[in-house]
């Protein structure tokens, strides 16, 4: 059975032919686009016509950097987002813990505090969490997922204490004074207090996966990444994928310090899917976070005489993972906010291909790349490196940038318009679960970069709405080596689909924000409908 799309505005994304009438599928793959009469005279009985009713069809969105598993974990945990001082934050916990009725002993966590946007200007301590509850251990997880705060039992947990040193890449709040931890803890400290935090059963964490696949959906994503796969991670989406419970396509990323030799022991899942699942690649964290203060750069943070930040490895390590990403023919997705860690990837990685014959460096992506400057994306270009933008900081921690960085940094933030000019190929993402995985807004911040609170956050780098499209759909595709699978609606890839109330490039660009995702379709079946088209 084959099914048209017919009276709709289709934008294929295909350079050579942007725009169609209709698009004929069959067997969850395009077996035809063009115009409407033509490809309905292909139309035989038992065929299934879909009328767009004037609204907008495009390739679906891909995701090109989150966190699917964290995605799904956190909706288990407290959303502080909208707290707007400690005491919020307190109540908020407290009302959590009573509304799941967890037990006195178990963990009480929440999600995405931010102290740029507190009443007191600083994180809580342990102090303030304590109020929270004296027997539960508490934690919160700052915005950026790079730092978090924990209560007096929780450090007593971990055994943490004033004999625990900072470790290489990471460190611990200290009450004023002494060496005593307060409970804050970023970057390492906190990776390493998380990895020992009890998990949740199975069971609760495929339940949160499939609500975490509706989300995604909703925004009209049909490609999802999971950008930091340890062990546990990888058998948790292998078994989700075995069982049947994986509709979206995702696209896991091995951490390369602790994962090496995961493609040969899962070849299986190396580069290619099995029942939605497939390994895309390798994983390096080299700096922490902007608004959080613990990206590397070159020159001190505004109001700073000397700190800039820190890296989380040194150059030879980082040339070892290198060489074990080309070696093994793999990806190689490197985690950079601050221009010093920029520079780090991109100097080494020059450094190593210099030594080797072989010039290929299969793709590798900076993600993130807030603070990139013009000189190094001269440099990507050259190697092919893409750079993924995460451009809706400039929305939602704009005015912070200006802030820690002053006006001619901070206003430069995500510089999408300077890869456009180097005719680079780049991508956008949301780094989910930091932000909702929200494209439509995401699309908004690089074309108009404005802040939540209206401030103009370097209209020079802003870029004009299809330049934004690709950024979600074809060039996300290739970042995935799927451009021949995805990314665009051209004949033989599969039929993946979302579905606009209005087209983007024919909306005031103030408004791309408030455009709705109504449909979102995966191989030709309705994943998403939104209640307007469901009330039809």
């Amino acid at each position: 059975m084959k099914t048209f799309y017919i009276n709709g505005k289709i934008i294929t994304m295909e350079d050579a032919s942007m725009f169609a009438e209709a698009v004929c599928v069959e067997r969850g793959r395009i077996l035809s686009v063009g115009k409407q009469e033509e490809l309905l005279a292909l139309k035989e009985a038992g065929d299934e016509i879909i009328d767009l009713h004037g609204r907008t069809m495009l390739p679906a969105f891909i995701d090109a950097h989150s966190h699917f598993v964290g995605a799904a974990n956190a909706m288990t945990q407290c959303d502080l987002s909208a707290c707007k001082d400690f005491e919020e934050i307190v109540q908020a916990m407290k009302t959590f813990k009573a509304k799941r009725k967890l037990s006195d002993d178990a963990w009480i966590i929440g999600s995405n505090y931010d102290q740029n946007f507190l009443a007191e200007g600083r994180h809580p301590d342990k102090d303030v969490l304590d109020k929270i509850s004296a027997e539960n251990p508490v934690l919160i997880v700052h915005a950026s997922s790079h730092m978090a705060v924990t209560n007096s039992r929780g450090l007593e947990i971990q055994k943490i204490d004033e004999n625990t040193e900072d470790c290489a890449g990471g460190k611990y709040g200290r009450v004023a004074g002494t060496n005593i931890p307060n409970g804050y803890m970023e970057e390492k400290a906190f990776l390493a207090f998380q990895s020992n935090l009890p998990m949740q059963s199975v069971e609760t964490l495929l339940s949160c996966m499939e609500e975490a696949q509706k989300m995604y959906a909703s925004y009209g994503i049909t490609t999802v990444q999971d950008g930091m796969v340890g062990k546990p991670l990888f058998q948790l989406l292998q078994y989700a994928a075995s069982i049947g419970k994986l509709y979206l396509d995702i696209v896991g990323y091995a951490d390369i310090m602790t994962e090496e030799n995961i493609f040969e022991e899962a070849p299986e899942y190396a580069n290619q899917y099995k029942n939605h699942f497939k390994l895309g690649g390798f994983k390096v964290f080299l700096d922490g976070s902007p608004q959080g203060k613990t990206a590397w750069m070159t020159k001190p943070y505004e109001g700073e005489k000397e700190y800039c930040g820190y890296p989380i490895h040194g150059d030879e390590e980082l040339k070892k993972y290198i060489c074990v990403a080309l070696d093994k023919k793999q990806q190689l997705l490197a985690h950079c906010n601050g221009d010093a860690a920029a520079e780090q990837y991109v100097s080494v990685f020059e450094q190593t291909l210099k030594e080797r014959k072989e010039k290929d460096i299969y793709r590798a992506v900076m993600v993130h790349a807030q603070l990139v400057r013009k000189d190094q994306l001269e440099r990507m270009a050259v190697m092919g490196m893409i750079p993924s933008f995460f451009v809706a900081h400039t929305y939602y921690w704009g005015d912070i940038h200006l802030k820690n960085f002053g006006e001619e940094r901070g206003s430069q933030i995500s510089p999408v318009k300077d890869a456009v000019e180097l005719n680079m190929k780049y991508t956008f993402h949301q780094d989910t679960p930091v932000v909702p995985p929200d494209m439509l807004r995401t699309i908004s911040s690089a074309v108009n970069r404005v802040s939540k609170t209206g401030q103009s956050i370097g209209k020079n780098q802003c870029v004009s709405v299809l330049e934004a499209l690709k950024a979600v759909t074809s060039y996300a595709a290739y970042q995935y080596t799927e451009e021949n699978e995805k990314g665009t609606i051209a004949e033989g890839k599969y039929a993946d689909f979302v579905i606009l109330d209005k087209n983007p490039l024919e909306t005031e660009k103030e408004q791309l924000a408030d455009i709705r995702v109504l449909m979102t379709i995966k191989e030709n079946k309705v994943i998403y409908k939104s209640g307007e088209i469901e009330n039809e």
